[in-house]
């Protein structure tokens, strides 16, 4: 079996040291993966802090672990970003989770003309993205979780995105190793029902190009997967 991941909080990692697990990651630990005493996991702190460790004790009081040692991934920096038309929620919590599992950085919510949810329920719901964020590093065994960053309207992200680093999903557009996509790109991909003309016009202008994801269309959810994984991947080869 391969490694067991488990979410610990930043600065508790140190090697030799006794921990408590968080009560629901205990239970993730037990009922979940079904480990008890004796058991290797690995713990992650999101920013880029892993540490083995032996489970000690599960019970009532929660589960208690040994680290044995601890190691720290550095960060490389600037990753690729994208940026999606605020979806209902489900469709949300997937486009979330499957950018942290492609390799995402950065993930920007856009309220649009056609976003499904007002910039207020965009807000109550951002809490609960970035625990949807930090809760899928330990599918994809990443050391650094994606950062779900403020939601902001089309000509807000525009003016937060460097020239030449934006990118728009769009059948008709260009594929990617013909775009040269370097660090700091951002992909935006409208909503259900994509974006309007007029928000196609000013990204135009703003000097966004458009990337092709293939000849079908896709739901936003599944283009949001399919662009990181593209530029992911791109930004690998390239490197």
């Amino acid at each position: 079996m391969g490694e067991r991941w488990v979410l610990a909080d930043p600065g508790s990692l140190a090697n030799g040291r006794q921990l408590q697990l968080d009560p629901a990651e205990g239970r993730h630990v037990t009922t979940v993966l079904r480990l008890g005493p004796g058991d290797d996991i690995v713990l992650t702190d999101g920013r880029g802090t892993l540490a083995t460790a032996v489970i000690e004790e599960t019970g009532k009081r929660g589960v208690a672990v040994s680290i044995t040692r601890v190691t720290h991934v550095p960060k490389t920096s600037p990753g690729i970003g994208v940026a999606l038309g605020v979806l209902h929620s489900q469709a949300m919590d997937w486009a979330v989770a499957k950018a942290v599992e492609t390799g995402a950085e950065r993930f920007i919510p856009v309220l649009t003309a056609r976003s499904q949810g007002s910039a207020a329920v965009a807000r109550r719901r951002l809490g609960h993205w970035r625990r949807v964020a930090r809760q899928a590093i330990k599918q994809c065994h990443r050391a650094w979780e994606m950062s779900v960053e403020d939601p902001l309207g089309v000509g807000e992200l525009i003016s937060s995105v460097p020239p030449g680093s934006g990118l728009v999903a769009d059948r008709e557009g260009r594929v990617a190793w013909e775009l040269e996509a370097g660090p700091g790109t951002v992909l935006l991909v409208g909503p259900e029902g994509g974006l309007t003309g007029t928000e196609l016009t000013t990204l135009d202008r703003a000097g966004w190009r458009r990337l092709t994801l293939g000849p079908h269309v896709l739901r936003a959810e599944t283009a949001v997967a399919t662009g990181t994984a593209m530029l992911s991947l791109a930004a690998a080869w390239k490197g």
